[in-house]
């Protein structure tokens, strides 16, 4: 994956505070700048679409480090 740790935890963080509030417009840019960096594609998508593949890119970052400890 390319994002670092400290990006998955922020992509987390993003995507949790969009569950409960709005996010800024440098909240939207800094979660869009974090799904395109792994997934370049997703460069146009909507909120609505970068927030249903954040979730599973951030799911899939800490599956993979829950394997890779074991």
């Amino acid at each position: 994956m390319n994002l670092t740790h400290q990006e998955a935890e922020r992509m987390e963080y993003l995507l949790g505070k969009s569950r409960l509030s709005y996010l800024n417009r440098e909240e939207e840019s800094e979660l869009r700048y974090l799904v395109t960096k792994e997934n370049p594609s997703a460069k146009d998508g909507s909120m609505d679409e970068l927030i249903k593949l954040g979730l599973i890119l951030v799911g899939l970052y800490f599956l993979s480090k829950a394997l890779s400890e074991k």
